[in-house]
């Protein structure tokens, strides 16, 4: 499948309805999620093609390959409260489109669904919530076709604020790594977590980021081959981001989503022999 023109076009304008982005913080988030949709569409060999979204939040990217290119997606997150949230923009989109969705409540070291039943698996921003992080890359070999591909995206722990992180206090680092999140994005999908009481919780990084040597080693773990991997966004907090002119905002979010050294963001592509 190619999502190049026309295909690219669809993406675009099924994410900006979903995300309607406006400042920095939210253009950033539609780059990333462009991003994948881009990759994964581009992957598929087949028209009739299943994607699991491991840990997919409100949907956006869910939905976004379901309705711009046709795709049968699986919406799999561990929380209740992002589920709903999916189902209710669900709810609001094109039927046809909405049906080739479904919702499921699971966990991403222990995946509910059979071997070789998925195409392509992506999570995004998931990793590092993981006590096991190697066991969801395993899950997502076994469930993955020969020849599918799985994508991901992470914290880069040799990220440029990270290693100036290094240098202070532990409970200061704890409080500035908190900055370069984006818990504000979807204040929706927190509203009910007592998060910073529980630190078992499962929006509680269990750790601030990994590095692409890191990701290789699990990948080979795993039984899946690295590909295309780099690192990527701007590394400033979104709380600096923000002050970016509007105007700018698209282009500097844009911009953020390619090879960029000491970036906040890891991004890697895996292949199933």
């Amino acid at each position: 499948m190619e999502p190049r023109t026309s295909g690219q076009a669809r993406i675009d304008r099924v994410l900006i309805d979903l995300v309607q982005p406006v400042d920095y913080v939210k253009w950033e988030y539609f780059s990333r999620q462009r991003l994948l949709a881009t990759g994964i569409v581009t992957s598929l060999r087949t028209n009739r093609a299943r994607v699991l979204d491991i840990g997919c939040g409100y949907g956006a990217l869910s939905l976004t390959l379901s309705e711009s290119a046709g795709i049968d997606v699986v919406a799999m997150d561990v929380l209740e409260v992002r589920l709903t949230s999916v189902r209710a923009r669900k709810a609001a989109r094109d039927p046809e489109a909405a049906a080739r969705v479904r919702i499921v409540r699971a966990d991403a070291e222990s995946l509910p669904f059979r071997d070789e039943s998925f195409d392509a698996v992506v999570a995004t921003e998931v990793l590092e919530h993981l006590d096991e992080p190697g066991r969801m890359l395993s899950e997502a070999r076994r469930v993955l076709r020969p020849g599918g591909q799985f994508f991901m995206t992470t914290p880069n722990a040799q990220a440029l604020p990270y290693r100036i992180l290094r240098f202070l206090p532990d409970a200061l680092v704890s409080r500035l790594a908190a900055s370069l999140t984006q818990e504000t994005l979807h204040p929706e999908l927190l509203q009910d977590h007592a998060t910073a009481e529980c630190p078992s919780h499962p929006d509680r990084h269990r750790r601030e980021g990994f590095t692409l040597q890191e990701l290789g080693i699990l990948g080979a773990r795993a039984g899946l081959r690295m590909g295309l991997a780099y690192t990527y966004r701007i590394p400033l907090p979104d709380r600096v981001m923000q002050i970016t002119p509007r105007a700018l905002s698209r282009s500097l979010a844009h911009l953020g989503t390619r090879p960029l050294p000491l970036g906040l963001q890891l991004y890697a592509e895996f292949t199933k022999p």
